[in-house]
């Protein structure tokens, strides 16, 4: 999987002992790794690089972990990759809200860690080809459902049927120059 090397992975970690080895871990793997040692820091990072890949331990300084991984994710900066010893059911509980629930536990073993990080970046590179993929679909449907309501109205106002009215829709389109949704929204809003 070398081809998610040479990706950037900030350590969010309050203890300089730990970050010190996960850096210099995956400096030898081929990663971009940065460093923060609280939450502010972390965040700050984050929206100034875009790592791939946050490791955040949860004894992070400044902020809780979980309050800090929801900003991360929902400000689309980063995925987060947790690091604990004390996995316990309300981390649990907070794990399953994240993009990926997985986390490492403490002490950390080199090599798994590394097959993580990969997991992680591959699992995150479909489940963003997913979003996109269903993001198109539901343009798709809007954009049909928008045609749909436009041809509803022809067939009422001009009293035609529905093939008819789809090739007036399609011809006012054509003869426009504009693409059929944006032809559709216009008769939606000249007769609502």
């Amino acid at each position: 999987m070398s081809g998610v090397r040479g990706h950037s992975i900030l350590i969010a970690d309050s203890g300089e002992t730990s970050r010190k080895w996960i850096y210099a871990a995956l400096m030898k793997k081929g990663y971009k790794v940065y460093e923060a040692s609280d939450a502010a820091g972390t965040l700050r990072t984050c929206r100034s690089i875009f790592p791939k890949l946050v490791l955040l331990d949860t004894g992070i300084w400044g902020m809780n972990p979980h309050k800090l991984a929801q900003i991360i994710e929902g400000d689309g900066l980063s995925t987060v990759l947790f690091i604990t010893n004390k996995p316990d059911d309300f981390f649990h509980e907070q794990l399953k809200k994240m993009k990926v629930c997985v986390y490492v536990s403490k002490p950390i073993n080199a090599s798994q860690l590394h097959q993580m990080i990969e997991f992680i970046l591959t699992s995150v590179e479909k489940i963003n080809c997913l979003e996109k993929q269903v993001e198109k679909l539901e343009s798709s449907l809007a954009g049909r459902k928008k045609i749909d309501r436009a041809k509803g109205i022809l067939m009422e106002k001009l009293q035609i049927n529905e093939n008819d009215a789809y090739k007036l829709l399609r011809k006012k389109s054509m003869d426009a120059c504009t693409p059929i949704e944006k032809m559709a929204e216009t008769i939606i809003s000249e007769y609502s």
